[in-house]
C-alpha cells in the first residue's frame, strides 16, 4: 500500500456502487477519501467545505451534471485537480470537460489498475504544487555578493 494520506479525495457520483468501487479502490492505495456526494450540487457544496486535493466527478447526474458542476468547481476552486468518471466518450462531451479544466479522464467500465494509475498521475502535480507553495512562502536567504575583508588596513607611508 502506498503512502498517500496526505492526498484528501472527494468522490462524486450518483452510483452506490461506482461510489463504493471507487472508495474502496483508493483507501485501498492509501488515499484520504473525506467525502462522497450524490450529484453536482453536493459536489459544489463539499468541494468547498472540505477543500480536497483531487474530486472524482461523474459527468452524468440527475439534477446538476458533472460538466456544470465542474464549471462550478473552477469558479471558486482554481487549484483543484479534477478526474471526469464516465461511460460517455462521445467527442462533444470530452471537449467541453476539457475546455472546463478537467486534469484527465476515468472511463467506466474501469479496474483499480486504471483508476490508480490516473489518480497517481495528477498526484504528482498536487505534491509539485505544494512544494512550489511552500518555496514561495519560504524562499531560501538571499546571498550577499558584498566581500568582507578581513585584512587589517596597513598605513600608507
Amino acid at each position: 500500500m502506498a503512502d498517500n494520506k496526505d492526498i484528501s479525495v472527494l468522490i462524486v457520483d450518483d452510483n452506490d456502487m461506482t461510489r463504493e468501487t471507487l472508495r474502496v479502490i483508493l483507501r485501498h492505495d492509501g488515499y484520504n477519501v473525506i467525502g462522497e456526494a450524490l450529484d453536482g450540487d453536493g459536489a459544489l457544496e463539499m468541494a468547498t467545505r472540505l477543500k480536497p486535493d483531487i474530486i472524482l466527478l461523474d459527468v452524468v447526474m440527475p439534477k446538476v451534471s458533472g460538466i456544470e458542476a465542474l464549471k462550478s468547481i473552477r469558479m471558486v476552486m482554481h487549484d483543484v485537480f479534477v478526474l471526469m468518471v464516465t461511460a460517455n466518450k462521445d467527442q462533444e462531451t470530452v471537449t467541453e470537460a476539457v475546455k472546463s479544466g478537467i486534469s484527465g479522464y476515468i472511463v467506466k467500465p474501469f479496474n483499480a489498475k486504471k483508476v490508480l494509475d490516473t489518480v497517481q498521475s495528477v498526484v504528482t502535480k498536487v505534491r509539485a504544487g505544494r512544494n512550489a507553495k511552500a518555496a514561495a512562502a519560504n524562499p531560501p536567504p538571499v546571498a550577499s555578493s558584498a566581500t568582507v575583508n578581513d585584512d587589517p588596513v596597513k598605513p600608507v607611508n
